[in-house]
């Protein structure tokens, strides 16, 4: 009976730890163009890093919300080539409008 029981308790420690593991998302680069939050897989509910990746570029990037407010606008030149934008949320549109593809990380 105590061998079962430990085993099961390393069992169910191995398991949690698994599941508990934080996932690091993969940069994400994106072009000129408009593009759905949820459809680019950008991440959501936590902040990103956007940087240019050009360092003679210039981008705008516009986040655009459901009801088609702003919530962010950011300019990235070769002086501020990164910036970390507010968390995105579900439903949310990214504009990039510029001469150099942006990565979100």
């Amino acid at each position: 009976m105590k061998k079962s029981t430990i085993v099961l308790f390393i069992f169910l420690l191995l398991s949690f730890i698994n599941v508990t593991q934080n996932a690091s998302a993969a940069p994400i680069t994106l072009n000129q163009g408009i593009y759905n939050v949820r459809d680019s897989n950008l991440t959501i509910g936590s902040p990103m890093t956007a940087k240019i990746n050009n360092p003679n570029g210039r981008v705008i990037i516009f986040v655009i919300d459901n009801d088609q407010y702003i919530r962010e606008l950011v300019r990235l030149d070769p002086q501020s080539n990164e910036h970390t934008m507010k968390p995105f949320s579900y439903g949310y549109s990214v504009i990039v409008f510029g001469n150099s593809p942006v990565t979100f990380s």
